[in-house]
């Protein structure tokens, strides 16, 4: 029998040689794939040491193991709360084997090394997706499983930690190619990938519980938010900068889950507009809408009555020059008469104003697909959507701030009995049908925002169709006002304007009164507010004031 001295010299290797895997841990929750991944461990000889729910699939499944109980002092208790909480189970994890003394001392204590653990965690936030009751979901806290996890990933240089079934196959491969070994380098990644999702368990219990316990704190003392690599797009902002798009942890909806069913990578740019362009329709699901937009800035939106493919005729005829390289964004599924509009034909040598970069659409009719492929030398973005993200914040981040907001809510309209005509000259039903709706659009503009428009109303005072004639935003109202205005031209004339902002002063309303324009809403709240209202009456304009802004930066 060897002496602990000498079994410790041959045991001893550089941590950075590939290393044989000899005894296995595996403790798992989520036990996809564990009897294909147990069953080529058994191949090369390794023992396989397992905890209760585990060990049972693996004997039923006729894989012999070794119960963790026997090399422990203790079996499982606490209902289960304690099962790998112990010495004997950290020790052999924890024990470096390019260490002669650590070697040593666990052999004193009849420890043996354990080379390869095999866990995953308790489905903490699948339960709290389920609304689970509050015991339910404590018990979903997995304690043993991140203590095993963290421990492992601490002595990546002598075991190899595999924290999920999707790095089980790689890991296959690798100890089939190696006779059952692991290289350094496959420790080490595995071992940042355990970390990785160590971090984000931790932060969707906090997160979760934070909502639970405190529900009436709306921003918690601390802000955490994981998230997962999604997409590598071409580049970034510009060409020279590289990025990466990540998809937020707990977040379901939104461009995660939506397909993109034709075209090319999208850019870092692409992704800004996709995100942005969906929350323009948010609110307006009663009629076919559509939005045009470019560097994530609305350049034509309408709504119509009559039909989708209107709907974005008069959207795209708002600022056709803008449109070049455009998103256009619907809520509608797009029929093959709208697709005919969408996007520049490329044999038809028609306006080159309508070449579309992107397309979002909840469904595309067959007929639609196959035309909208077909232009533009087949590189047109088509993207299905499905629903808006659950995730409930607006976060900038910027020279080491977070600034966190709840995201505005667009579905919720202005409370018309709050707003107040401050002008002698009253609106008629049909003029405030209009603001209002228009006021809406305003909303979605980046500050400050002015938006000329029209729209039409029935005869029981519905607004079938509303739609933008200029859209404009500036580091100044007066600046915003002559941009729409001149994108309106000469179609101001009986149109009306919304203001995202109070007017600072009354030379904008000067403006849109030689511009034609008939009506104006605006929020008010301006020292020189009578001054910008004598100069509406002088020209008998009516104003509205809604009494609160809308500012998007």
């Amino acid at each position: 029998m060897q002496a602990i001295g000498e079994m410790s010299e041959a045991r001893v290797f550089n941590s950075q040689d590939d290393l044989k895997i000899e005894r296995a841990l595996l403790t798992v929750f989520d036990k996809t794939g564990l009897l294909e991944f147990a069953t080529v461990l058994k191949r090369f000889s390794v023992e396989l040491v397992a905890t209760g729910g585990t060990q049972n699939a693996l004997e039923r499944a006729g894989l012999k193991t070794t119960p963790l109980e026997k090399i422990g002092h203790f079996p499982e208790m606490l209902d289960g709360r304690v099962k790998t909480l112990q010495p004997e189970i950290f020790a052999g994890i924890l024990a470096r084997k390019s260490s002669r003394d650590h070697l040593e001392q666990i052999s004193s204590h009849g420890i043996r090394p354990i080379d390869m653990v095999v866990c995953n965690f308790y489905a903490f936030e699948a339960t709290a997706e389920k609304s689970a009751k509050e015991e339910e979901l404590i018990e979903m806290i997995d304690i043993g499983g991140p203590s095993l996890v963290r421990a492992a990933s601490k002595n990546f240089e002598s075991v190899c930690i595999v924290p999920s079934p999707k790095y089980y196959s790689e890991i296959e491969k690798e100890l089939e190619s190696a006779k059952g070994s692991v290289s350094y380098q496959t420790r080490k990644r595995m071992a940042l990938k355990a970390f990785e999702i160590v971090s984000a368990y931790d932060v969707a219990i906090y997160n979760t519980l934070s909502k639970r316990f405190y529900p009436q704190v709306q921003f918690p003392d601390s802000f955490f938010l994981a998230a997962r690599g999604y997409e590598v797009p071409k580049y970034g902002e510009n060409p020279d900068q590289k990025a990466m798009i990540y998809a937020i942890n707990g977040s379901k909806g939104g461009v995660p889950e939506w397909k993109q069913l034709f075209g090319d990578v999208r850019s870092y740019n692409n992704h800004l507009d996709v995100a942005s362009s969906f929350e323009i329709l948010e609110g307006f699901e009663d009629y076919p809408a559509a939005a045009t937009v470019k560097h994530g800035q609305i350049s034509g939106f309408a709504y119509s009555k009559s039909g989708l493919d209107d709907a974005y005729r008069l959207a795209h005829a708002c600022d056709p020059e803008a449109d070049f390289g455009n998103t256009t964004v619907v809520n509608w599924t797009v029929d093959a008469a709208t697709a005919r509009l969408i996007g520049r034909n490329d044999d038809a040598g028609e306006d080159g104003s309508v070449y579309t970069e992107i397309v979002l659409a909840p469904s595309y009719e067959d007929e639609a697909l196959k035309i909208l492929k077909g232009k533009q030398k087949k590189k047109m973005r088509l993207i299905q959507t499905t629903t808006e993200s659950t995730f409930s914040y607006d976060v900038k981040i910027m020279q080491g701030l977070a600034l966190v907001q709840d995201r505005p809510n667009y579905r919720k309209k202005l409370d018309s009995t709050k707003v107040t005509v401050a002008t002698s000259t009253k609106p008629s039903q049909n003029e405030t049908a209009i603001l209002l709706g228009l006021w809406e659009i305003a909303r979605r503009v980046e500050s400050n925002a002015i938006v000329i428009g029209n729209g039409l109303v029935s005869s029981s005072g519905e607004l079938t169709k509303l739609w933008t004639l200029g859209v404009a935003s500036f580091r100044k109202r007066n600046g915003a006002t002559k941009i729409a205005l001149d994108n309106a031209g000469d179609r101001a004339r009986g149109a009306y304007c919304a203001s995202d902002g109070f007017f600072p002063f009354p030379d904008s309303i000067e403006m849109l009164a030689k511009g034609g324009v008939k009506g104006i809403i605006q929020p008010g709240g301006s020292i020189s507010d009578k001054k910008v209202i004598e100069v509406s009456n002088r020209y008998s304009i009516p104003m509205l004031i809604t009494h609160e802004r809308a500012f998007k930066h």
